[in-house]
């Protein structure tokens, strides 16, 4: 079942748009200024996604060039949080899990908290069935970061998972009082309530993500399903 986790902070967590020259930034092996580098990689990206940016099949996509030079970047700059935290994003919007829980793991062994690749390696870890261990890292990483709205939303999507309804809940009004989107919080509130078939409830809520998000495809789907099993009892 798919879950409105807030991973989808961290792939947007980079978004300057900005034109691009047609020359890589990287014209040199050494790590001057990771954070400029970063940038003149990152700022084209974000303009691309905005547009749509998804991986081609041979590779050469515009936006292929610049996830890789971004992974260049990451080996040129060592451990420089930014840039791990930009290359697991690219890795991960191409479907490489694998790659992304690399550059994360190395981000997340670093001192400090790093909210935003506990994210996204949260949800690596749900998506692989591993509710355990995404689990043991939220909680890690709400203790340093308590106030970070995204590590609530996705720790709600864990205590859903685990069926702790009740905490799932107060994760996710949590969540929402730190500014969490409304329309990403009401559809995972809508998932809770479905599980507990409260189904008129969860209806409200998947009607609600629409509203905050026309057209969302996932709450538009749970309400198509949900109306399938009423017809089915008529």
């Amino acid at each position: 079942m798919k879950l409105a986790c807030s991973a989808v902070v961290a792939l947007g967590m980079f978004s300057r748009a900005c034109a691009t020259g047609g020359s890589s930034p990287l014209a040199y092996n050494e790590c001057a200024n990771p954070d400029a580098l970063l940038a003149k990689l990152v700022e084209p990206l974000d303009a691309l996604r905005a547009k749509g940016c998804a991986a081609s099949p041979d590779g050469r996509s515009e936006c292929d060039r610049l996830r890789r030079e971004i992974e260049r970047l990451a080996l040129i700059c060592g451990d420089h949080p930014g840039t791990l935290m930009a290359s697991a994003v690219g890795a991960y919007e191409e479907h490489r899990p694998a790659k992304a829980q690399q550059y994360l793991d190395q981000l997340l062994a670093q001192p400090g908290s790093h909210p935003d690749g506990a994210v996204l390696r949260a949800r690596i870890a749900m998506e692989e069935g591993n509710v355990p261990y995404a689990r043991r890292l939220l909680e890690q990483q709400i203790r340093l970061a308590p106030d970070h709205a995204a590590l609530h939303e996705t720790y709600g999507g864990v205590l859903y998972l685990a069926r702790q309804f009740e905490a799932a809940r107060a994760e996710l009004a949590r969540a929402g009082t730190l500014g969490s989107p409304r329309w990403r919080v009401a559809y995972d509130l809508g998932l809770v309530e479905e599980a507990e078939g409260r189904l008129a409830l969860a209806r409200q809520y998947y009607a609600e993500s629409l509203e905050g998000n026309p057209g969302w495809p996932p709450a538009q789907a749970r309400l198509d399903g949900l109306k399938t099993k009423d017809d089915a009892h008529r």
